[in-house]
């Protein structure tokens, strides 16, 4: 690990130093599992015309998502902690996309989601797994104030069948599924609640402001 790098990023720069700035390095399984929980994500929420956070956004693969489906945000905010993400993003050139080199997670970052002016919609697929549960409640406290509208992220579900359960994550953690659920209600009766695909191996919860 380098010097001075977080330890729930020590992952992405390991395979970044290996094998450089590209899909790989981002730590999905396939891009078919990747596709899939973005595929939840937009059905969860609509995202066209939006101005969205994607936090931890790796190549942006979510806006090019997006973008394919005819669901162009009008602004989509890329932060990633990685610099060579950021940089590979700036080559996509796609229109509407912006990149920054930001740990959301981080210190240095704890303005993350406001310094960019105001936004519709935050977003974290898979950019959560590597913190701990304590910290990744922080980080979305802070995002759930930020948003103007809503507030959607996936995780590892300890509720996934046994099988799954009993197969090795790390880096990555699994979160207690009903306890996020319970969280989110706490904040807003706004909330939808997905464990139905990937054969339950992970969750998504979207989360709405109703006054907004």
């Amino acid at each position: 690990m380098r010097e001075g790098t977080a330890p729930y990023l020590a992952h992405y720069r390991e395979l970044i130093d290996h094998v450089g700035a590209v899909f790989e390095a981002t730590g999905w399984r396939s891009r078919e599992f990747q596709e899939e929980r973005f595929r939840v994500m937009a059905e969860m929420e609509d995202f066209t015309g939006a101005r969205v956070i994607d936090a931890g956004a790796g190549q942006a693969d979510f806006a090019s998502f997006l973008i394919a489906r005819g669901e162009a945000p009008e602004r989509l905010i890329a932060l990633d902690a990685m610099p060579e993400m950021v940089e590979a993003i700036r080559k996509r050139g796609m229109r509407g996309v912006e990149s920054h080199v930001c740990d959301f997670a981080g210190r240095e970052c704890s303005d993350a989601f406001t310094r960019f002016g105001p936004v519709d919609a935050i977003v974290f697929s898979g950019s959560l797994n590597t913190l701990e549960e304590s910290h990744a409640k922080q980080v979305l406290e802070h995002a759930w104030r930020a948003t103007g509208r809503s507030l959607v992220f996936n995780f590892l579900s300890d509720r996934a069948p046994a099988e799954l359960l009993a197969r090795p994550t790390e880096p990555a953690h699994r979160f207690d599924t009903a306890g996020l659920v319970s969280w989110a209600l706490d904040r807003t009766p706004g909330v939808w609640f997905r464990h139905d695909y990937l054969g339950g191996h992970d969750a998504t919860i979207a989360m709405v402001k109703l006054d907004a």
